[in-house]
């Protein structure tokens, strides 16, 4: 059922893109299917392996900044820089990954989010090493294969390559990772540790696993998101962002397909209509954060259910 689901929405955004017309529609969902791949790999880790990881958009940050790096001042193809940052953010996830084995609960959570909050410090005093200082990054050039480059100018390219990207990481994540036997470890990590050590689970291995997976996955969306609006700053890592991908979490319902996936739709085109409300769209998400974690704790995808449940 969900696997027809899924279909059938990727079907309709495939004809959809035939018929937008508008070029900032186009933008707006082009910035949802990245979303998309960005809580996706934070639902993976947080929500079937229950590891309190806040430093999920350090791997965006730090996949776009490397591609952007890669490419302005070493002058590497955008492609191969592509590749190589997503790779580089796999790292990234392996180290932040091994601290956090010694952890438990909490404490993990203090420890990515200072992670977190020290990377802006780290980019806006880097100049020297490439990442443009406070200023960040600007002019990374567009993606390019066979002579053919996918400027941001021209939307409906952009428009197949991040829907088709971001289609096939959730069929991977939900429909074959997850069923499998590594997504069976991680379920029952997070379900009973003790439990899974006693049936011969490696958890150092399978957590270590999920940091890799999550910040590649990640890294794929900061890798996109560079090359598409040209331009990187320290304010990708700024409290905006963090609290948007919060949201599409909280809204959509952690651990439970499709919720991350109607998350992210609701939540970027919410925000895009927030824009004309100013220095108070933070305050606005803010509430949403408050009001989502008291009337819906377990997203809209428990909605129906509980219609239901007081209908009857």
């Amino acid at each position: 059922m969900k696997q027809k689901s899924f279909w059938i929405g990727a079907l309709v955004l495939a004809i959809l893109g035939m018929f937008i017309g508008e070029s900032y529609m186009y933008h707006v969902l082009i910035l949802c299917f990245i979303w998309i791949i960005v809580v996706v790999g934070w639902d993976l880790v947080l929500g079937y392996c229950g590891i309190l990881n806040f430093a999920q958009l350090v791997f965006f940050a730090s996949a776009a900044y490397v591609t952007g790096m890669l490419s302005i001042n070493f002058g590497i193809h955008p492609i191969l820089a592509f590749f190589l940052s997503v790779m580089f953010t796999g790292l990234i996830g392996f180290l932040v990954g091994l601290p956090c084995l010694r952890l438990q609960g909490e404490y993990v959570a203090l420890f990515t989010f200072a992670v977190h909050l020290a990377l802006p410090a780290v980019i806006s005093q880097g100049r020297s090493i490439g990442t443009g200082g406070a200023t960040g990054l600007m002019g990374i050039p567009p993606l390019e294969a066979f002579g053919f480059s996918i400027t941001a100018m021209d939307k409906i390219p952009w428009y197949y390559l991040t829907l088709a990207i971001a289609g096939i990481i959730v069929y991977f994540v939900y429909f074959i990772l997850l069923p499998g036997k590594l997504g069976k470890a991680f379920i029952t990590l997070r379900d009973s540790e003790d439990f899974a050590k006693s049936l011969g689970v490696n958890d150092y291995k399978y957590k270590l696993m999920a940091f890799v997976f999550s910040a590649m996955i990640t890294g794929v969306a900061g890798a996109l998101y560079a090359h598409y609006v040209s331009v990187v700053t320290p304010k990708i890592l700024g409290n905006e962002f963090f609290l948007m991908v919060m949201l599409m979490l909280s809204v959509g319902g952690i651990g439970r397909f499709p919720g991350v996936v109607l998350g992210a739709f609701i939540i970027t085109i919410g925000n895009e209509v927030l824009r004309d409300a100013g220095q108070y769209r933070l305050l606005i998400l803010g509430i949403c954060v408050v009001l989502t974690i008291l009337y819906l704790p377990n997203g809209i995808v428990y909605l129906r259910d509980r219609i239901k449940t007081r209908l009857q």
